[in-house]
C-alpha cells in the first residue's frame, strides 16, 4: 500500500484515477481548491488549497509515498485569457509540488500536454521531438517539465512526465472542452460551430489513459527520468470528431464552421511507441466506440 497525493484531484482524469488507487488499498488524498459531484462519493481525505500556495502543499505532501500532479490552469484558452494566473498555477505551482515531494522524499509524476510541442515538424510526434509551444499554457506545462528535470539533476528528486493528448470519457469533464460541447449539443439537437475543423489531433479515452498511468505508478522506479506519452497513434480533425458524435448520438444536429483560433495547434497525431515498450500499454478503445460510450454517459445524465 502506497500514500498518495494526487493535486487536482476533483478533475477528470485525478478523480477517476483516485477511485482506482482505493480500490487497489492505496491511501490517497486529494488536493483541490474545490470539490463537487466529482468527488462526492470518493471517500478520502479531501484537501481544499491551491498549487500556488507553498505551505499547503507542503504539508499535504507530508508522509507521501507518491505524488500525482494534475493541479493547472487546465485550458489553453484560459491561459491565453488569464496568462498571469497561467503562470503562477502551471509554474510556480509546479515548482511547489517538486519542492514539497523533495522535502517528503516522494517520487513524483507530473501530467504534462501535448501542447509542449506547438506546431510539430513530422508526424507522428515522438517524445523527441523539438518543443515550441504556440500558447501561454503550452509554455507553462513545457517550463514544468523542466524544472522537474532539473530537480531531479541537482536534488535527485525521482519522478517522470506523462503528456496527455485530448483525453475524454466521463461526465467529470469540462463543460467548455470540445467533446462535451459536441455531445450536449448533439444530444439537443443543436448546431455544432466549429472553430476552423480541419484541425487534426489524437483524442484519447479516459480508460486508456488510466491504464497508463496505473502501468507507470506501478513500474515508477524502472521509468523515473522518463516522459511517456498516452496517445493513441490516430488523428482525427475536429470536422470529423464533429460528425462521429452526431452519428453516435442519433442527432440531427447540423454542423457550421467558424474562424480558427490563432493559439489553435493545428495538427498532432502522437507516437506510443515508447509507452508500448516501457510500459507494455498500447490504446484500445477506438474513437468511434469512445464516442459512443461518452454519449450515452451523458444522455442518462442529462
Amino acid at each position: 500500500m502506497a500514500r498518495v497525493l494526487i493535486t487536482g484531484g476533483n478533475g477528470l482524469i485525478g478523480s477517476h484515477l483516485a477511485e482506482r488507487l482505493i480500490a487497489r488499498g492505496d491511501e490517497v488524498a486529494l488536493l483541490d481548491v474545490i470539490f463537487n459531484s466529482n468527488t462526492r462519493g470518493i471517500k478520502c481525505e479531501k484537501i481544499n488549497a491551491d498549487v500556488r500556495d507553498a505551505k499547503a502543499v507542503e504539508k499535504a505532501a507530508e508522509g507521501k509515498d507518491v505524488i500525482i500532479h494534475f493541479a493547472a490552469v487546465s485550458r489553453v484558452a484560459w491561459g491565453q485569457e488569464r496568462p498571469v494566473e497561467c503562470v503562477e498555477t502551471n509554474s510556480i505551482g509546479t515548482a511547489n509540488v517538486l519542492e514539497a515531494a523533495r522535502k517528503a522524499n516522494a517520487f513524483v509524476f507530473i501530467g504534462s500536454s501535448r501542447e509542449v510541442y506547438g506546431e510539430p515538424e513530422k508526424n507522428p510526434v515522438s517524445e523527441t521531438a523539438r518543443k515550441e509551444p504556440v500558447s501561454i499554457y503550452g509554455i507553462t506545462k513545457l517550463s514544468g517539465e523542466k524544472l522537474l528535470m532539473a530537480y531531479r539533476k541537482y536534488f535527485k528528486l525521482r519522478g517522470a512526465i506523462f503528456r496527455f493528448s485530448n483525453v475524454y470519457g466521463s461526465t467529470r469533464d469540462l463543460e467548455e472542452r470540445v467533446i462535451p460541447i459536441f455531445i450536449r449539443k448533439a444530444l439537443k439537437n443543436e448546431t455544432l460551430k466549429l472553430n476552423g475543423g480541419a484541425q487534426i489531433l489524437d483524442f484519447t479515452h479516459l480508460d486508456d489513459t488510466l491504464d497508463g498511468i496505473l502501468r507507470a505508478y506501478d513500474k515508477r522506479a524502472a521509468i523515473d527520468g522518463e516522459d511517456v506519452h498516452f496517445v493513441t497513434g490516430r488523428g482525427a480533425s475536429v470536422a470529423e470528431l464533429a460528425k462521429l458524435t452526431v452519428k453516435a448520438a442519433r442527432s440531427s444536429s447540423h454542423i457550421i464552421t467558424g474562424p480558427v483560433k490563432s493559439f489553435d495547434v493545428q495538427k498532432f497525431v502522437g507516437d506510443n511507441s515508447k509507452a508500448k515498450k516501457l510500459l507494455g500499454w498500447t490504446p484500445k478503445i477506438s474513437l468511434e466506440e469512445g464516442l459512443k460510450r461518452t454519449v450515452e454517459l451523458y444522455r442518462k445524465a442529462m
